[in-house]
């Protein structure tokens, strides 16, 4: 068996919900009562003291996880991640998961347990969670598939009944293994790939549409008509309507990449030169996108100002600012990484350690690598 170490869980409510039936158990409500008040080591003593794991009144997250163990899919437990809906209910869950997987002594302790809210993943309010809610869903998946490639199973148990088809199907093209615990079984079983292929070609042909559905997240129709020189909705190919949601949003037709389409683009090799359109620059003078804050960070502006401007003449950025810095020595390390929906710049050098933050024209998680390689490059010397 291939080594795995870490999962991904969809998680849903069902240990809330079980929590608040008439006749749920004691330890159940005390649980709940405790959280409510911010009780917060009470919740990790009830935690601790759970015996059975399986039981089903913890819940279809504990349930799958600990039969995940149990049946040996998961080699090591080393990291795992939460994804909850953009709920107080969902984030109450997985606050209370991730304790329980923190400190554990039902031999389902992770050495690292990592709380994802997925934007917008909401059933209370339909346009977003169907435009938006289900396609962050499918994108924070992939984003921790692709960080841990070759070691990471799927457990779809949890949350949203709709989420399961699109983490079979993800799993499916990025080579990843889906598990299902179904609420009448005893123990988790795999989910076998489903009859479907896509082709590359689609994208090929489209490239520059998919980028501006996945940059723009939502597009209103007669802009996206007259981009890509559409006469009308039914001259838009039929190959690539399947990819698309369309939405009457306040009277206006809106488009979206649909939770297929993200998992198509998420399946090729995503080409960067796309970010060259006009429509994702930024005109502000660059002088005008450099800020910081006083003390140390104003002289570790000046001592770095070469790689700030050149940082701040790429025509994607639309801020830089100096938010911190140390005057402590640290080495010649230069790094640049994503942190939700903006760029982290950290400039070391004998004058101490400087750290940045690179706001950009689009907020999507592609436009960033995209723009994460070329503040790469400039950081290379290249």
């Amino acid at each position: 068996m291939e080594y795995k170490d870490t999962v991904i869980c969809t998680v849903g409510a069902s240990l809330i919900a079980n929590a608040t039936r008439p006749d749920a158990p004691i330890e159940l409500k005390q649980l709940f009562d405790e959280y409510q008040a911010k009780n917060f080591s009470m919740v990790s003593q009830i935690l601790r003291n759970v015996k059975d794991p399986k039981e089903k009144k913890w819940g279809a997250e504990i349930n799958s996880v600990a039969s995940l163990i149990e049946k040996g899919y998961l080699t090591s437990c080393q990291t795992m991640y939460l994804l909850v809906s953009d709920t107080p209910q969902g984030e109450m869950t997985g606050e209370i998961l991730k304790q329980y997987f923190t400190v554990n002594e039902n031999g389902l302790e992770f050495k690292s347990v990592k709380l994802i809210k997925i934007e917008k993943l909401n059933d209370k309010k339909r346009h977003e969670f169907r435009l938006q809610g289900l396609r962050n869903l499918v994108r924070e998946m992939a984003n921790c598939v692709k960080d841990n490639l070759g070691r990471v199973v799927i457990n779809a148990t949890g949350g949203y009944k709709a989420t399961i088809a699109y983490a079979v199907l993800l799993g499916q093209v990025l080579n990843v293994p889906v598990y299902y615990l179904f609420e009448t079984f005893d123990e988790i079983i795999p989910l076998l790939p489903l009859p479907v292929s896509f082709d590359p070609t689609v994208y090929e042909k489209y490239v520059k549409i998919f980028a501006a559905l996945e940059y723009s997240q939502l597009i209103e129709e007669l802009h996206f008509l007259r981009k890509f020189s559409f006469r009308s909705w039914a001259e838009v190919p039929s190959e690539l309507k399947i990819f698309i949601d369309r939405e009457t949003i306040d009277q206006k037709q809106i488009l979206s990449l649909n939770p297929l389409g993200q998992i198509y683009i998420e399946s090729v090799e995503w080409g960067c030169s796309t970010i060259e359109d006009e429509d994702y620059f930024s005109y502000k003078p660059y002088q005008d996108k450099i800020t910081s804050s006083g003390g140390h960070a104003i002289r570790f502006r000046e001592e770095n100002r070469k790689i700030i401007e050149e940082i701040a003449k790429l025509p994607w950025v639309e801020l830089v600012s100096v938010t911190g810095s140390t005057e402590i020595e640290g080495g010649s390390s230069n790094k640049v990484w994503i942190e939700k929906d903006h760029l982290r710049v950290s400039l070391s050098g004998k004058a101490g350690t400087g750290f940045i933050l690179v706001q950009t024209t689009c907020k999507s998680h592609k436009f960033l690598e995209c723009v994460m390689k070329r503040i790469q490059s400039i950081l290379r010397g290249d």
